[in-house]
């Protein structure tokens, strides 16, 4: 989604890019690590010395505040740590981090996404220890400034979309001196925000990486910021407790348990659910295993989603199922409207220091006519929708989507929309069996797989480590059980992965394992053995619309998206 000004504001800072120098706790995930950096191509040894003289690089509008050695510490190699400052616009600084491996770098380079408002430096010991040269950045602001974005368009520009390309830059730079070589390859892997900020380099800057990972990704800032807004306002009148989540768990599992294809209390395909929060409700008034009609009413509107006046779906709503996250992500400790979920906080900042001003209140102001229009200038810079990919596949480019069933912080389904728009949009055939898109046209480049039980990024009843941001190492490292090397494998050897294997942890010890599917592939369970266990699973072919047969906001076949917020 480019606009002329964040095309001449990106590549004058391209042009002038100046360079003075060109220079897991388990011992069988240790011992495979070791290996894999030893005999990784392209592996490296720099002196400490080399370390300390990054600090007298010149680079432009860039400051190194400090390049030092820090020790090797469990799995996390020895490697240098490179601190710095970009004041690549007037009201905004970047404070970013390159660490980069002393003894065993495998020649890659990985920046890693932030979450949230970002307003700190993501940690990049994943990386690290998987042998990458890494990078990070605060995005351009700093979390402790409570009113970063208000009147500085420098400062939303930069997180919105042009630090991460800014810092990508940097660090190839810093990188390339330290090792008197270039970078192999390259890798974005992010979040939450930072599955955005991979969808923006893909779709803004898509020379930056050879390849990207997005997960449960904010692809429509504006539109999921008014979509948490109809939440806290179908809230207000009616908060939901905390102690009666389990009672809304407990109905979405009985409702949900033949067609989301519940095995051993895991949803497999909660889109497939038809949900009617009006069968808890209490026969008299209230009750501590029912719900209130307000409480139900409010409850609907969250899984229906935001609607114009005149009834147009505005943004998907939420699935049903495994909602013991409500609390932290959707309706708060239940008293006032949605606070102090977190998705009240973030919609609270942006309506507040985006849009409508510091006294703006998004319960009692925001309206879903007359307030639209305020969120469509903002489009250009915040949302990331672009589905024409065709520049980032022309030069080989390579995107993984991935995406929590049970995410009750951005919905599932929005993701599935976009990865529908893609294939609309790249595929050839573009038109499967009755007109249903074909994701098998886009598949050679892009995939997304869906996580059954996953919540926000990570946590949640099914299985949710497989290498994805800020989950720590899977059990076993390898392109079946880690989602970078399956990239990597992917770039590497064009060997796209059929299938991942995630893994839920109790207590360290792995208790279930379910492939992931390249949708709409789904996971089936062959009938006979250990439920628990994804050698008793195998993925299969279904129609795209078939995982979300029971929501109403998804659109169907021929792709009609119906009435949206402009963009």
């Amino acid at each position: 989604m480019h606009t002329e000004g964040t095309r001449s504001t990106a590549s004058s800072f391209d042009r002038n890019l100046v360079v003075a120098r060109s220079k897991t706790g388990v011992y069988l995930r240790l011992c495979a690590l070791t290996v894999f950096l030893v005999l990784a191509t392209g592996a490296a040894r720099a002196a400490a010395a080399d370390c300390a003289g990054l600090a007298g690089l010149a680079l432009k509008d860039t400051t190194i505040t400090s390049a030092s050695v820090v020790p090797a510490a469990g799995a996390v190699p020895e490697y240098c740590k490179v601190l710095g400052k970009i004041h690549n616009l007037p009201q905004s600084t970047i404070q970013f981090e390159v660490s980069l491996p002393t003894t065993k770098w495998n020649g890659k380079y990985f920046v890693a996404g932030g979450g949230g408002y970002n307003g700190v430096i993501p940690r990049l010991t994943q990386a690290l220890t998987e042998g990458y040269a890494a990078a990070g950045s605060d995005t351009g602001h700093e979390a402790k400034d409570a009113n970063w974005a208000w009147n500085n368009l420098d400062a939303q520009n930069n997180y919105a979309y042009l630090a991460t390309h800014v810092v990508t830059l940097i660090g190839k730079q810093i990188l390339r001196a330290f090792y008197a070589q270039h970078e192999r390859r390259s890798y974005f892997v992010g979040c939450s925000n930072g599955g955005k900020m991979a969808l923006a380099e893909v779709q803004r800057y898509p020379d930056d990486f050879d390849a990207a990972i997005a997960g449960d990704p904010v692809i429509d800032r504006t539109r999921l910021m008014m979509q948490y807004a109809w939440n806290a306002q179908a809230l207000a009148p009616a908060p939901i407790p905390p102690a009666k989540i389990p009672v809304i768990e407990k109905a979405t599992m009985n409702a949900c348990r033949e067609s989301g294809s519940a095995i051993n209390g895991l949803l497999m395909t909660p889109g497939r659910c038809k949900f009617d929060p009006k069968t808890i409700v209490c026969p008299s008034g209230d009750g501590p295993s029912c719900l209130t009609a307000g409480q139900a009413q409010a409850l609907q509107k969250m899984l229906t989603g935001p609607v114009s006046a005149s009834g147009a779906e505005l943004h998907p709503g939420f699935v049903p199922g495994h909602e013991d996250d409500y609390r932290a992500f959707l309706t708060g400790d239940g008293t006032d409207a949605a606070k102090p979920a977190s998705t009240w906080n973030l919609a609270d900042i942006f309506m507040r220091q985006f849009v409508f001003g510091p006294e703006f209140d998004l319960v009692k102001q925001f309206h879903f006519d007359a307030s639209l229009a305020a969120l469509v200038p903002l489009t250009p810079a915040q949302d990331n929708a672009n589905p024409d990919l065709s520049e980032f596949k022309a030069h080989g480019g390579k995107l993984i989507l991935y995406h929590g069933w049970a995410d009750h912080s951005i919905t599932p389904l929005r993701t599935i929309e976009y990865y529908e728009d893609v294939i609309g949009t790249m595929g050839k055939d573009r038109a499967g069996e009755q007109g249903e898109p074909n994701a098998y046209a886009v598949m050679d480049f892009a995939r997304l797989y869906m996580v059954p039980g996953m919540h926000h990024c990570a946590n949640g009843p099914g299985p949710n480590i497989f290498g994805g941001a800020n989950q720590g190492l899977p059990p076993q490292l390898d392109a079946q059980h880690d989602v970078v090397m399956a990239l990597d494998h992917w770039v590497e050897d064009g060997v796209a992965p059929e299938k991942i294997i995630a893994s839920h942890l109790t207590n360290g010890t792995v208790d279930r394992t379910l492939p992931l599917c390249p949708y709409p592939q789904a996971p089936i369970f062959n009938g006979s053995g250990d439920a628990n266990l994804a050698e008793n699973y195998h993925c299969e072919e279904r129609s795209f619309h078939w995982a979300v047969a029971g929501v109403q906001s998804t659109r169907k076949p021929p792709a009609a998206a119906g009435k949206r917020l402009a963009r």
